[in-house]
């Protein structure tokens, strides 16, 4: 137990670390255009050669789920993500953008191991027991929040007392470390070796499939994805909120994304302390609703303090929904594409929340209220999908 404990640990900080990278490389490379000739203009172009790959998790998914030793794999894309991030910061440091748009892509394709690839072998590293897994699901949903609040405080720290480029460099050299300690890991199972699953590991299309097919699946996928919408605009919701009230200008609406990002922190430590119990579909839309009345009140709170306590609460729900999300992954989907549920469920999410950051950039200036309302809708008409899907397809699932 004591050596299960221990590998949870190492689990643990590598993946804080590996998505720390994830999470900070985006922030440096805007750092890095902006320091640059050309800047916000090349900006965007970096951030989504970084971040558009990561719809590939379908067809990368399969590299892990066929292999014989995951762990390796795991550990090549570590170490081929902080190679590209490291070749693309120091190619357009000296004027190469094209280069570093190339390696971006490379190390963009790494990030669905990265994610949800890692995700799919904590089950198989925690052992049997639904509280000992959901326990290990919220530890997990956690290190996605700490990695996203430290990735970028690594890049900006960095940046400030050396430069954005070092920036660079230091999540690179977490990527690394993170390599290191997962060696450190026991073996993870596999497709291949995993008696439970001697089974052939099904196609890409099979797998894509079975997201809609399975009706639980299909309830979570859609029901994260669309949320994702609302959930990823989050920043530029706080600048909605900001402005609809008066709260004041950039700084308090950093203050209120620093409130949800803190809700979530608080969330995710929560379901580690207690574990979710129930069906992991029904948590997901229950989170979901809960996120859209975190939302409504996110939207007419009148002061700024009423307002953070409302974005701190939508965080801590939030958080819940992901492990629940997690939760419903590893229970409903077949151990043979496990891999490739959790990366093309991750790949969706990753999309919807750039898809919320595009539109609700367009909004925010021009009509703050209607962005505001249309995430509460957004989120709300997911909650309603769910449970009409479920009630229609009750005789049947």
């Amino acid at each position: 137990m004591d050596r299960q404990k221990r590998a949870i640990g190492a689990y643990a900080v590598t993946a804080t670390l590996v998505r720390s990278a994830d999470a900070g490389a985006v922030v440096g490379f805007v750092l890095l255009a902006a320091s640059s000739p050309d800047g916000s203009a090349v900006a965007g172009l970096l951030a989504a050669a970084l971040t558009a790959p990561h719809l590939a998790g379908p067809f990368v998914a399969p590299l892990l789920d066929r292999s014989t030793r995951p762990r390796v794999v795991l550990a090549g894309s570590f170490l081929l993500y902080a190679a590209m991030v490291a070749v693309a910061s120091l190619a357009f440091s000296h004027g190469g953008t094209a280069l570093s748009v190339i390696a971006l892509v490379i190390a963009g394709s790494c990030g669905p191991l990265i994610t949800g690839g890692l995700s799919s072998r904590l089950a198989g590293l925690v052992g049997e027991g639904q509280m000992r897994q959901r326990r290990a699901q919220g530890m997990d949903a956690l290190t996605y929040g700490v990695a996203a609040a430290f990735g970028p405080l690594l890049i900006a720290v960095t940046g400030a007392a050396v430069s954005p480029l070092a920036g660079v460099l230091a999540v690179c050299g977490a990527a690394v470390v993170a390599t290191i300690l997962l060696v450190t890991l026991p073996p993870m199972t596999s497709t291949s070796t995993d008696g439970a699953a001697a089974a052939e590991p099904v196609s890409i299309w099979r797998s894509a499939a079975l997201l809609f097919t399975n009706g639980p699946l299909r309830r979570v996928t859609v029901c994260t994805s669309v949320t994702a919408v609302a959930v990823g605009a989050v920043p530029i919701l706080a600048v909605a909120s900001s402005a609809v009230h008066g709260f004041g200008g950039p700084s308090a609406a950093a203050l209120l994304a620093s409130a949800f990002g803190v809700g979530t922190l608080v969330g995710s430590a929560t379901v580690i302390a207690r574990p979710l119990r129930g069906s992991p579909e029904r948590m997901v839309a229950g989170a979901a609703a809960g996120i859209g009345l975190g939302l409504i009140l996110c939207t007419i709170a009148p002061t700024l303090p009423l307002a953070a306590a409302a974005y701190a609460a939508t965080g801590a729900v939030s958080a819940v929904q992901f492990a629940s999300s997690l939760a419903a992954r590893v229970e409903y989907s077949p151990p043979e594409a496990r891999a490739q549920v959790f990366m093309t469920m991750a790949g969706l999410k990753v999309a919807c929340s750039s898809a919320g950051v595009a539109l609700a950039g367009l909004l925010v200036a021009p009509a703050p209220w209607a962005l505001l309302l249309g995430a509460v809708l957004v989120v709300g008409g997911a909650a309603g999908a769910t449970a009409l899907d479920r009630f229609v397809a009750a005789p049947s699932s």
